[in-house]
């Protein structure tokens, strides 16, 4: 009797997920709309995660290292409160020195842009027709450059029309909602901060609970390694993305070109994205340099080459130093799949994550060929484009099978022993 309950049991809980899917199947679009809506509803959390656990660390640093060492009982249980509101004011201090400082200049910038965006257009016009004139006179071939020329005034052409202004508008519209998210992130992470050591806790007893107990070692291995890569490696390249920011203002402000900060916060912004970061900087920048004057973007190309050999030799190597750890192929592999498929957020995030999994399956790899033992070790030092040495790898394999000093070691006496088997 209790068979036939678990059988009916069993084929009921069938029908009813096969109905679930044709449900699923039918309501796609609903599905969709609803995890859309609930993460939208999350977003502020989202944030505030991210603001707590970057600012982890300089907490950490403040609690552990400055006022840990502080030895007086009564002190003790006021070092967390202290780091904590030590850390926010520094932030907040920061965040209120951009927004009085930066914010305006920054506007001061697009404005004076936007004003003289139809002279700049203009004189680059003006430019590229003495170019293809003088190419023209030498008897070089300009058909292509004419056509670029075309398609590059019709484009400054529709950038002020009334459907960009709109599209502006929008934008001007999700600033503010992203803003407001900010702002609520900030002020959760606080409370997501000062409460980290009960919430880890929480979670992880959680897993304790409904996770089978073998895994949980695997599981804390996992969360060290992913903290290890992605914590340290978004801390270091935003200190180092500030510090090429600010080479950057004042290389252009004593040089003497325009739009300074501007051009300098968008390269700060976009040097936090692994090898492309530079590029997706420094060519609009260039470009709207070229509009202004072609001797101002030949400066500003030397310049930012000069600051990213810098960065790249001086400046990353001892701020984020080597905790990412893959060669060059990976990184760049990992920044192309992880922006293909994420946008921005995968081309920024997808170098320290791949980095954690690069390490995880390389400290696998290398614990099963330690448990190979020998004969791993020697298919390793093989050359497998030299058959020799891969008759040598079979040879090898025979002795172990044996385990007989007697084991024929040539060709002929191999496929002798291979007859016998037979």
């Amino acid at each position: 009797m209790k068979k036939r309950f678990n059988k009916l049991a069993s084929v009921l809980i069938c029908i009813t997920f096969a109905v679930f899917l044709l449900f699923i199947k039918d309501k796609v679009d609903v599905i969709w709309q609803v995890i859309c809506n609930f993460a939208t509803v999350l977003t502020p959390i989202i944030y505030a995660f991210a603001i707590a656990y970057i600012l982890n660390f300089p907490y950490r640093f403040l609690s552990k290292k400055v006022f840990g060492k502080i030895k007086a009982k009564r002190f003790q249980k006021f070092v967390k409160p202290i780091s904590l509101l030590l850390t926010y004011i520094v932030v907040l201090g920061l965040i209120s020195y951009m927004f009085a400082t930066l914010i305006p200049q920054l506007t001061e910038n697009v404005t004076l842009l936007v004003k003289n965006f139809p002279k700049y257009s203009e004189t680059f016009s003006e430019n590229m027709k003495i170019l293809l004139d003088w190419l023209a006179a030498h008897g070089i071939d300009v058909t292509s450059l004419e056509s670029l020329n075309s398609f590059i005034g019709d484009f400054l052409s529709k950038i002020f029309s009334p459907e960009i202004i709109t599209n502006i508008s929008s934008m001007v519209i999700n600033t503010s909602i992203v803003f407001y998210n900010w702002i609520i992130g900030l002020i959760l992470s606080v409370y997501m901060l000062a409460s980290k050591d009960f919430l880890l806790n929480q979670v992880k007893r959680f897993a304790t609970a409904f996770l089978p107990t073998p895994w949980m070692p695997t599981i804390f291995e996992i969360i060290d390694v992913t903290d290890d890569k992605c914590g340290k490696f978004m801390v270091g390249k935003i200190l180092d993305s500030t510090i090429i920011g600010i080479l950057c203002f004042i290389t252009m402000t004593v040089i003497g070109l325009p739009y300074a900060l501007l051009i300098s916060v968008i390269v700060a912004v976009c040097n936090i994205i692994p090898f492309f970061g530079p590029f997706i900087g420094g060519i609009p920048s260039a470009a709207l340099l070229l509009m202004i004057s072609p001797i101002h973007c030949v400066v500003f190309v030397i310049m930012i080459f000069v600051l990213q050999q810098i960065d790249g030799n001086f400046i990353g190597p001892r701020i984020v130093g080597s905790k990412v750890g893959l060669v060059g192929f990976w990184s760049l592999f990992s920044v192309l799949v992880a922006g293909g498929l994420f946008g921005v957020p995968g081309m920024i995030l997808g170098t320290p994550i791949f980095a954690a999994i690069y390490t995880l399956v390389g400290k696998k790899v290398r614990s099963r060929i330690a448990m190979k033992g020998e004969n791993a070790q020697k298919v390793l030092d093989t050359d497998v484009l030299n058959s020799t040495n891969l008759t040598n790898i079979k040879v090898s394999n025979l002795k172990i099978k044996k385990h007989s000093k007697d084991t024929p070691t040539s060709k002929e006496n191999i496929d002798e022993v291979n007859e016998n088997k037979e």
